[in-house]
């Protein structure tokens, strides 16, 4: 009998570039097409009758958005290492890593994890697509909890090639970094969550800025369309190429500890103020949404939605020819 050191320092008996996935839907499909895209063997398990005619149908789709970033993407190797239609128990043999995928609903991903779990072997890697429940929450009903992970893509995650890998109370930090590995060796910009925490990086940083757009859209400071213009005409263009403490770094003459000296009192100053929970009251909502859709209406937001992938995919590409991307 292996101990659980041994399990988690090597892969004993798998098949190395074998992912599983659970659920085929935007997430599942947007891994299965980054993993087989990187050269692994993706088995796609989703118990909907019509899982592969949607899967194909949004695999084209996500493709052709690849397709701008790298024009000679090899759609035909893609396919060639997705195989569609199978059972879980296909989905979890052999597999280094089973990615679970499935809807934001925890008493669901409890069931699915227990399942994963049982038909897995003892050193493949489970993860969560969750974007806020904990994995030892996730993980309650598993018997294996050391080698269950939260692994938080980001949206649209197709062009959006990032995952931030964050352990349990009861997971193994080799896990961890096993992981981080594999999805490293998939091109993804792996991060380390190395303390558990509800929304883990990505959506605490865009939860502190969201919170903040509402408190001043509802305190009447700015519109929302302002808002917005304040984001993607500078913050983000900034934000698309450097992280925060970069850009600290870079706006002083003397480096990060300069510019934080200088700025500090009016930081500390500004949350103080951000302190307080906007209530996202149904009354806001509404006037949101209203506003919104004077802005944008539904019939619009498919079109939006092709031009934000294909904006995000040139960005991408710039990057790439500058020697800025994964």
């Amino acid at each position: 009998m292996k101990t659980a050191s041994e399990r988690c320092g090597f892969f004993w008996d798998l098949i190395m570039d074998k992912i599983g996935i659970c659920g085929a839907g935007l997430i599942g499909a947007s891994w299965a097409i980054g993993f087989a895209n990187a050269g692994f063997k993706c088995f796609v398990y989703d118990k909907s009758e019509d899982s592969s005619t949607k899967f194909k149908s949004l695999a084209n789709k996500l493709i052709q958005d690849l397709r701008i970033i790298n024009p000679e993407i090899d759609e035909e190797k893609i396919n060639s290492n997705i195989k569609l239609n199978c059972t879980i128990e296909e989905t979890c043999n052999d597999s280094i890593l089973v990615q679970e995928s499935v809807l934001e609903d925890l008493e669901l991903k409890k069931s699915v994890f227990e399942q994963l779990d049982k038909l897995s072997p003892e050193n493949t890697i489970i993860a969560s697509s969750s974007s806020y429940l904990l994995i030892s929450k996730i993980s309650e009903l598993v018997k294996h909890k050391y080698r269950c992970i939260n692994a938080h893509p980001a949206l649209p995650p197709h062009i959006v090639p990032f995952v931030e890998v964050a352990g349990g109370v009861n997971t193994d930090p080799k896990i961890i970094k096993q992981a981080v590995s594999i999805y490293k060796k998939a091109k993804y910009a792996a991060i380390t969550v190395n303390k558990e925490a509800e929304g883990f990086v990505l959506n605490r940083l865009q939860g502190a800025l969201l919170n903040e757009a509402v408190r001043l859209h509802e305190g009447g400071f700015a519109s929302m369309e302002d808002i917005d213009i304040a984001l993607k005409h500078a913050l983000g263009i900034r934000w698309a190429f450097m992280g925060p403490f970069e850009i600290m770094d870079l706006n002083a003459p003397e480096g990060i500890k300069d510019s934080f000296t200088r700025y500090k009192k009016g930081i500390q100053n500004l949350a103080k103020e951000q302190n307080s929970v906007p209530e996202y009251s149904d009354e806001y909502l509404n006037k949101l949404e209203m506003d919104q859709r004077n802005r944008l209406s539904y019939d619009q937001r498919d079109n939006r939605v092709e031009k934000r992938n294909k904006m995000i995919a040139l960005i991408r590409k710039l990057k790439c020819e500058l020697g800025e991307d994964i």
